[in-house]
Formats: C-alpha cells, sequence, structure tokens
C-alpha cells in the first residue's frame, strides 16, 4: 500500500485542505481514500480492494480491444465490478459496443448469399491466356515463394530478375520473363550492401545502376518491418507498412514486387497452418489488385534442408501458392560449389524444372553457358591438385588407395592442406580422368596373397634400343 503525505500538522491544529485531484493509482479523491491521523500529520492510503477493480479493468479493456470474444463475458464482469450507486463510466461494457447487463447479445449477421456460376454464362467469353513473369516458374497476379539455405544467393538471384524485368532484357536464369517496374522490400540487406550487390548485377549485364530507374527500394527498419501480425485468437491481420506496401504497389502498379523475407516480416508462428495461409493470401490479394507477380524469399527449415525439399515450417506454406522455387547448393566436380535452381511447385506449368548455375562476376550464370576451354581448364587444376596430394603422400610414405575404404585417396587428398578447397567429389572425379589418360595406376602392395593395390604416378616407359636417353 503507498501512502499519501500532505503537509505535517503545525502545532496547534488547522483545517486540512485536501486535494481534490483524483489519486493517480485508484481514481479516487482524497476524500474517498482511507485516513490515519499520525503525530506528523494525516496518512491517506489508496482502498486495495479498489486497486485490484481497477487492475482488472485495465486487463479487460486490453482483451477487449485486442476483440478476443473468449474474453467477452469475463471484461464484461470485471468492467461493472463497482458500486450500483456510482453513476455509469465510460470504460462500461456499453462503451465497447458490448450489451448491458442482462441484456443478449446481438445476433451475428446474416451471411451473404453464395455466388454460383454454371459453364454456360462461359459461352462466347474469351478465355483469358495465362499470363506468366517468368515463363513455367513464376506466374503473374499471384505469389511465388523462392525458398534457398541462408547466404545461398537468393537475394542475388532475385535482384538479377529484377534488373531485368526493369531493364527490359527478356531473360532470367534460362527462361524469359516480362518486363515492367519492380518494387523491392527489403527487410534484410542494408543499403549500402544492396548498392554493392546492385553494381556487380548491373555491370555483369552492361548496365550503368543509376540508369535503373523503375527499381524502387525500400529498406525497413529491422525492429519494425513486420508486414503481418498474430491475434490472441490465432488470425493474421496486416501492419501499417503492409497496408503502405499495398498502397504503393496499387500506385505503381508493378510487374514484380519482391520481398525478402519471410523469416524478417512474418510476426506470427511459422508452424501454424491457418496463420501460414493468411499471411500468403495477404500477397495474393495484392497480387491480384495491382495485377502483379509478389515473389517471397524464405529459408527452409532443418527438415527442409535435410529433405531436400526446401519447405519452411508448415507445409501450408506451399500449399497456399501456386508455384515455389528452390536454390540449393551443390558441389561442382571441379572443386568449386554451385547452385541448383529447381521448380518445386507449379500449378500452371510443369514441375521440376532444375537449372544448374555457377557464380561468375558477382552473380549466377547458367552451368551450360561455360565454354569448352574453361571447362578444360577448371578439370586441369583439380587434376594437377591430385597429382601433388598424390607426390606428397609418397614422399611421406603414406599409402592411398582408389576404392573407398581406410586410405580413400580422394578422401585423404580432401583433408590436407594442399587441395586449396578442392572436395571429396571432385577428387574422386579427377582420379578417374587420371586413370583413364594414364597418369596414374594402381601397384601391388604388400604380401600378395592379399592382392591389396595403392594408387601411384605411372612410371615412365623405358627407352627402346636406339632411342635417346
Amino acid at each position: 500500500m503507498s501512502a499519501l503525505r500532505p503537509a505535517a500538522f503545525e502545532d496547534e491544529p488547522a483545517p486540512i485542505e485536501i486535494d481534490p485531484r483524483p489519486c493517480e493509482r485508484c481514481g479516487l479523491t482524497m476524500d474517498q481514500h482511507h485516513r490515519e491521523d499520525t503525530p506528523e500529520g494525516p496518512e491517506f492510503f489508496c482502498d486495495a480492494d479498489e486497486l485490484a477493480i481497477r487492475a482488472s479493468a485495465t486487463a479487460a479493456r486490453l482483451r477487449m480491444e485486442l476483440n478476443d470474444p473468449r474474453d467477452r463475458d469475463t471484461a464484461r464482469a470485471e468492467l461493472r465490478m463497482m458500486s450500483p450507486d456510482e453513476p455509469p463510466a465510460a470504460d462500461g461494457p456499453e462503451a465497447y459496443g458490448l450489451p448491458i447487463d442482462g441484456e443478449p447479445d446481438q445476433a451475428p449477421a446474416p451471411a451473404a448469399p453464395l455466388t454460383l456460376v454454371c459453364p454456360p454464362a462461359w459461352r462466347d467469353v474469351p478465355l483469358p491466356p495465362m499470363r506468366w513473369l517468368a515463363t513455367n516458374r513464376i506466374p503473374a497476379d499471384d505469389a511465388t515463394i523462392l525458398s534457398g539455405d541462408g547466404g545461398g544467393g537468393k537475394t542475388t538471384v532475385a535482384l538479377q530478375l529484377a534488373v531485368s524485368v526493369e531493364h527490359s532484357l527478356g531473360d532470367w536464369l534460362g527462361t524469359t520473363c516480362e518486363t515492367g517496374q519492380v518494387i523491392f522490400f527489403s527487410a534484410e540487406e542494408p543499403e549500402a550492401e544492396m548498392r554493392r550487390r546492385l553494381a556487380r548485377v548491373a555491370g555483369k549485364r552492361g548496365i550503368e545502376p543509376a540508369d535503373i530507374e523503375r527499381l524502387h527500394f525500400h529498406f525497413a527498419d529491422p525492429d519494425h518491418c513486420l508486414l503481418a501480425i498474430s491475434r490472441p485468437n490465432g488470425a493474421m491481420v496486416p501492419t501499417a507498412l503492409f497496408d503502405a506496401l499495398y498502397a504503393a504497389a496499387v500506385d505503381i502498379r508493378p510487374a514484380l514486387v519482391i520481398v525478402d523475407s519471410i523469416a524478417a516480416t512474418f510476426g506470427g508462428n511459422q508452424n501454424d497452418r491457418v496463420q501460414a495461409r493468411m499471411f500468403v493470401s495477404l500477397f495474393r490479394r495484392l497480387a491480384r489488385d495491382a495485377c502483379c507477380a509478389v515473389l517471397l524469399l524464405d529459408h527452409p527449415s532443418l527438415s527442409g534442408l535435410t529433405s531436400g525439399t526446401g519447405r519452411g515450417g508448415s507445409m501450408d506454406w506451399q500449399n497456399a501458392t501456386r508455384a515455389r522455387l528452390y536454390l540449393r547448393s551443390t558441389d561442382n566436380e571441379d572443386g568449386s560449389t554451385g547452385r541448383e535452381l529447381e521448380v518445386m511447385k507449379t500449378n500452371y506449368g510443369p514441375p521440376g524444372e532444375k537449372q544448374k548455375l555457377r557464380w561468375e562476376d558477382g552473380c549466377y550464370v547458367l552451368e551450360t553457358s561455360a565454354t569448352g576451354p574453361r571447362l578444360a581448364a577448371a578439370y586441369s587444376n583439380v587434376d594437377q591438385t591430385y597429382l601433388d596430394c598424390l607426390d606428397a603422400c609418397t614422399v611421406q610414405g603414406v599409402n592411398v588407395f582408389a576404392l573407398p575404404g581406410r586410405g580413400h585417396a580422394p578422401k585423404v587428398f580432401a583433408d590436407m592442406p594442399d587441395a586449396k578447397g578442392t572436395t571429396m567429389k571432385a577428387f574422386a572425379a579427377a582420379q578417374q580422368r587420371l586413370f583413364h589418360t594414364g597418369k596414374i595406376e594402381n601397384v601391388p602392395f604388400g604380401p600378395p596373397s592379399r592382392g591389396t593395390k595403392r594408387v601411384a604416378r605411372k612410371a615412365a616407359p623405358e627407352p627402346t634400343n636406339g632411342s635417346v636417353k
């Protein structure tokens, strides 16, 4: 309990002027408090029951404001926990649109009649053609999810699409794409990093970044970047930031809206099926109303990574969209790390399309665009690294073997400092090439009865008679 102390008594009792203002804690005036006279003067104490009532009413109001129907009856009772002699308070049930005590709740509004359409109504009505933002990958007027490992290149791939759409380049990683304005909502990458990425992507296509006039970026505050949040009853509702994005899309009428990413803008439980569908539905509505495609970037869950599906959270993240793409990491034969873009789902085109990509000059290009000399040089480098590691093992007296098991040459070499980052898979491919070209061979090792053979460089042939030594 808190005490409110006025000025101390004087030697001679004098009338005490009581502050007429209501108490900030309980809302009552001083003459409605408990009074105790002490040698230092009177003390006034808040009524404990009144404080409890005030706390309950405050909690009730919060629940009412959250529009949680499960607590309305409790809230109504708590808001009426006051003397019947008091005048009606502004925070009574009627102030929240609830019936007064004793009156029944209002009946729900009747449902609108169901709209039904029969095929004869379509007679002589032209069928609109299927519209694609990126042919057989990203439909127009709908939402698509592009998932990929963290740091796997989703933002770069999406930025390449944005530049291609904005600058009417007509192609994107092996497919055709439409042209138009683009909105890029970035909730992960800061402006400086995005400028660096844009410079690399534009430079690869021979474009000056300053000439990209129809690409509109918004860099959201990392602490205030949610586009939808969940209510206590489980419903997802759009935030003011989503409303601003929606208004911008309807005003600009872009061909593409990119949101990076779901993890940064979704204020709910990713494993909740209803919340996942409601969040995606917001962007499907935006796509329809603004006549554009929406590309949502996403991170796969641990199960999505291990299974290779790229899914994140509930299955309804995939079921709620008409298309989903997955950008996965791969190991190339030359020891480098590549990417593979796969169409995991499409309701309007052939699923299962895969495009192998490689990193070049700050962005991704098709693996098939590599020239023969480029691949030959890459293979030659890995082959030479294999031979260097084999020579190092020979000098150290370490025997390695071609078959998997203990001392498997590709595995041993991949763990050596001389490997220069080359993977075991790349060494295995190099080993096959070196056996085929006759640069290495299997030589007997150990007791003949065991038939063990180790890998060694193939000895140069002995010179024949008359040959120059």
